[in-house]
């Protein structure tokens, strides 16, 4: 099994493959702490991508900016924000991937994003990802399978129908994530 790089160098890959990808220059941005233009940024993106019911507030956004072990990917596409991921530590080397949008689709943004989110906490010896999703979207998309496929696993469903999932930072998992998100397809 081959060495996953350091993040700086995953990042730089990233960058290369999404600028290939949507024909422009792209930045990737980690944010770690309270920022009121990544609120900001987070709030346009969210309102452009989310159903009403969906979307967090300011306040809710900043709530969650104070937790441990923030932590935010930002995406610009010729200097221009178009894609958010953001969570926070939930204690016990677990990390919660808290929320995610990409005004771009279908072009590796959102998996590319995601991917290099994991392999920066498998870096800093996180043991597990959680996230909640919707089984499927209002768009008909099947977001659990979506999910599954980036090897996530069920852990239970809670009252409202979301599904709740993990994926365990294992070699192998990070291994999987590097080659299939962030290396460039041949």
């Amino acid at each position: 099994m081959s060495q996953i790089p350091e993040y700086e160098i995953l990042e730089q890959k990233a960058e290369e493959k999404l600028g290939k990808a949507l024909g422009g220059e792209t930045r990737i941005e980690l944010i770690k702490e309270y920022n009121a233009e990544t609120i900001r940024i987070i709030r346009e993106i969210d309102h452009k991508k989310f159903r009403e019911e969906l979307q967090y507030s300011g306040d809710e956004i900043e709530e969650r900016m104070k937790k441990q072990g923030f932590l935010c990917v930002l995406i610009y596409l010729n200097n221009e924000p178009i894609a958010f991921e953001y969570g926070y530590d939930m204690g016990d080397g677990v990390y919660f991937s808290d929320s995610q949008a990409s005004l771009i689709e279908g072009k590796g943004v959102g998996t590319t994003q995601f991917a290099l989110e994991i392999l920066y906490l498998y870096h800093r010896g996180y043991s597990g990802v959680r996230l909640s999703t919707e089984e499927m979207d209002e768009q008909g998309r099947a977001l659990r399978s979506f999910w599954e496929k980036m090897g996530f696993v069920k852990l239970g469903e809670d009252e409202d129908g979301n599904v709740d999932m993990e994926l365990t930072l294992t070699p192998e998992a990070a291994e999987y994530q590097y080659r299939r998100y962030i290396l460039p397809r041949s």
